[in-house]
């Protein structure tokens, strides 16, 4: 720079003296001076020009020696220079130089500075995109409220969680305050308030209607943003969407405290619900009912049609006890607004009903009443046209238990006492059940032990052809001897076997009991003769029955042609497509089929038509009272309708003279029950055996009239007493026809 300077200067001098010589030699040249004069001259005004050009260059290097002091006095690391006046121009280019050095060194740190910038610029940017990455991820949005300006600044995370567009939507706080749902706002306000005061809260749950109409639950945190001073300037925080934490909050609380089938309280739920019922009743004085409530025949639908039928079955069920029973249903009109009623799945098939107000059996039995007619309306799931009914046990308080698991109890064993009683029906709580209910559930324990304790025993009764005394077929019934009760029939121990789940194993007990038996009979010298054994519902719904009989005969080692199994109208009519294939199934094999009870349940001609059957068993209803015309026009059809579809008709539970009268009139000459034979254990059945075959070769081989006093007489002294009429049809699968 300084050298520059230099030839700038050196060359305006060489200038200005050329111009001088250049004035004044045309003088010279003309002789109007002289040589002395010309260098005279020449010289004055070169030098004039010099001290000039001198004094100007003068100035400008006290301008740059004034110029490099002020970047020296701004810059930390400049040294000193030396001085100017001592050192001159070389001075002033050391100064120069050195000047040079340090904007070197400024530009160096400089550009270090700016390329830490450019990386410290290109973090906060990835931070930047790291936290709106973290915040869409977390569902997690930040805000801060200036109070200055009252604006609120919102990062794109809460726009989003709003709902709202950030080029459309103000963020203000008022406009914000607008999105909270109208319930929740003065909840809001007071936190914010809370917060302004520079108090720390906990975090609040607000719902939040975005532009969408979309209600989303957010959780949101704040804290006091604090000036210099220690004044409250602003608030800060973050909000989060917790609707999808919420909604699996709900979830939960319903899967906890609600029925998933049928969305009505669970037990857990109902029972706290109970208690507050309880709790007020002994407070204000006041009655409610309990009634429990069980489906009749629920698990036969609900393996027959499939579980999910039986849950669509649930879900209408449910939905008649709840909004089917109206005020009036259950109590008088003067008292209808007191009655409260709620509605629960206490589990399975059983729901409970509250009737709180409810004081008096009349009430209550009005509500039960309602409730049976209801549920015997017909229901149609899909394809399939369903009838079902129901078991009802009630109890009251404060009569029937003070507290509640003896109020629930208590109505359980009313209900259990109303299905045995026949089902479709309700019965109030009285103390004598619960004798009988502790005895059942001895029994049931008892049960346990029969199979292993060898405590079960058959005993046989015969089938007579009337003309001719002959025994055609003989049935097999179980009794059980127990240790305390002592002999006990089927009625009383086979349908608490069927609820324990316990008639498999007891049934198979008694196939092959039966066919040993028959074994035993034939090693004795007896003639093979046919075994009638029940089928109970549980036995006749296995697919696999068919299987499972063929095995039991073939490692016994009987003919399957000697054996009968008998089942019951309301067993074929659950499926009947299904009862077809099994009974096409047992035929198949020689095992003969006898419809046990006929005339009980829906007689239809159809499936007498279109099923399997050998055998007709007419229930002894039909032929109690031998003079009743009307049962006698049904016995009549039903026998001849038998006849004209080759079945075999027996007429059940004939214990008179004029039975068998009737009967003979009818058209039907097989017989069994007390009159010719009552049930008898193997030895005494195979005396009798001994006995009809020993009559039947001494008897003409041309037709007597029946004398019954010599068949009495021939009856064996060995005969077990039972029950007159003590065959349960719908519980006693094991046979009571005695």
């Amino acid at each position: 720079m300084l050298r520059g300077l230099l030839l700038g200067f050196t060359a305006q001098a060489i200038a200005v003296v050329g111009i001088a010589n250049a004035l004044l030699l045309p003088l010279l040249l003309g002789h109007r001076i002289s040589p002395w004069v010309y260098v005279l001259a020449a010289f004055g005004l070169s030098s004039a020009a010099l001290a000039v050009i001198g004094h100007r260059m003068a100035r400008s290097v006290a301008r740059l020696r004034a110029a490099l002091k002020r970047i020296r006095a701004n810059d930390d690391e400049a040294t000193e220079f030396p001085d100017a006046a001592a050192s001159g121009l070389d001075g002033l280019q050391r100064e120069l130089d050195d000047m040079h050095r340090g904007v070197e060194r400024r530009e160096l740190r400089l550009k270090t500075a700016y390329e830490v910038a450019q990386q410290e610029n290109a973090v906060n940017r990835n931070l930047a995109q790291q936290l709106t990455r973290s915040q869409r991820i977390a569902r997690i949005g930040s805000w801060e409220w200036q109070r200055a300006g009252n604006s609120v600044v919102c990062s794109s995370e809460m726009f989003r969680i709003l709902g709202v567009t950030p080029g459309s939507f103000s963020p203000r706080p008022a406009v914000i305050r607008n999105l909270v749902h109208k319930d929740d706002r003065r909840a809001l306000d007071r936190w914010l308030v809370h917060l302004a005061r520079g108090k720390v809260s906990q975090g609040l749950d607000v719902r939040a209607l975005g532009v969408d109409g979309e209600q989303r639950h957010v959780h949101v945190l704040g804290e006091a943003v604090l000036s210099s001073t220690g004044s409250v300037s602003g608030l800060a925080g973050t909000i989060q969407d917790a609707t999808e934490r919420t909604r699996a909050i709900q979830q939960i609380h319903r899967l906890a405290y609600f029925d998933v089938v049928t969305e009505l309280p669970n037990r857990s739920r109902f029972h706290d619900r109970l208690a507050e019922t309880l709790e007020t009743a002994r407070r204000e004085d006041t009655a409610f009912a309990l009634l429990f409530l069980d489906l009749d025949q629920f698990k036969r639908i609900n393996d027959t049609l499939g579980h999910a039928i039986g849950d669509d079955l649930l879900r209408v069920i449910a939905q008649r006890l709840t909004h089917g029973l109206r005020q009036d249903d259950v109590a008088r009109p003067k008292r209808a607004k007191a009655v409260q009623r709620d509605v629960c799945r206490h589990g399975g098939d059983e729901f409970i009903v509250l009737l709180n107000g409810v004081a008096s059996e009349q009430d209550a039995a009005r509500a039960a009443n309602r409730l049976l007619t209801m549920l015997s309306q017909p229901i149609v799931l899909g394809e399939h046209e369903v009838f079902v009914s129901a078991s009802i046990g009630i109890a009251l308080y404060p009569r029937d238990g003070e507290d509640l698991d003896t109020l629930l109890k208590n109505a359980d064993v009313a209900m259990y006492h109303a299905k045995a009683q026949g089902r479709s029906r309700f019965s109030f709580y009285h103390d004598a059940m619960r004798a009988a209910s502790a005895q059942q559930l001895s029994i049931e324990h008892d049960l346990r032990k029969a199979l292993e304790g060898e405590q079960f025993e058959l005993y046989y009764q015969p089938q007579i052809e009337i003309r001719t005394g002959r025994i055609v077929g003989i049935e097999a019934l179980i009794r059980w001897n127990h240790p305390t009760l002592g002999l006990l029939g089927p009625g009383q121990f086979i349908s608490i076997a069927e609820e324990a789940g316990l008639i498999m194993a007891i049934w198979e007990w008694v196939l092959v009991a039966a066919l040993i038996q028959h074994n035993e009979w034939l090693a004795q010298g007896l003639p093979a003769i046919t075994i009638a054994v029940n089928l109970s519902s549980v036995q006749f719904s296995d697919p696999a029955l068919a299987e499972h009989v063929e095995e039991i005969a073939r490692v016994v080692g009987v003919p399957l042609d000697y054996l009968e199994l008998e089942v019951t109208e309301s067993m074929l009519l659950v499926d009947s497509d299904s009862a077809h294939r099994t009974l096409e199934s047992l035929r198949a094999m020689g095992v003969k089929i006898a419809i046990d009870d006929f005339g009980t349940g829906y007689s239809s001609l159809s499936y007498l038509r279109r099923l399997p059957l050998d055998k007709l068993k007419l229930d002894q209803s039909f032929i109690r009272d031998a003079g009743n015309e009307r049962d006698m026009a049904i016995t009549r059809a039903i026998i001849s309708m038998a006849q004209s579809l080759n079945l075999a008709v027996v007429a059940e539970g004939v214990e008179t003279q004029a039975q068998v009268d009737l009967l003979l009139s009818l058209g039907c000459t097989m017989v069994q029950g007390f009159l010719l034979g009552r049930p008898m254990p193997a030895a005494a059945t195979a005396q009798l055996l001994r006995e009809s075959v020993a009559s039947a070769n001494a008897r003409p081989k041309a037709p007597i009239e029946p004398n019954w006093t010599a068949i009495m007489q021939a009856k064996p002294a060995l005969v077990v007493d039972a029950q007159p009429r003590g065959r349960a049809t719908a519980v006693a699968p094991m046979g009571a026809a005695e």
